[in-house]
């Protein structure tokens, strides 16, 4: 377990460098999209961020040609 000086850090870096990204679903596809992930042993935060990493692969190498 991190002590607090290092919870401290770690917060402090998270709130410099990191930022989320939401959107809004009706609930009836958010839970949907909630039983999707529980069927392929992932979570909702996972599935968003490997996609979101995967588009921006494919724009940075368009914007590259």
């Amino acid at each position: 377990m991190p002590t607090e000086k290092k919870r401290q850090s770690q917060l402090k870096w998270d709130k410099d460098n990191m930022r989320s990204v939401s959107c809004r679903l009706r609930t009836s596809e958010a839970e949907l999209f909630k039983e999707y992930c529980a069927a392929n042993k992932t979570t909702p935060g996972a599935v968003l961020k490997n996609y979101v990493h995967k588009l921006l692969d494919e724009y940075c190498e368009n914007k590259e040609k």
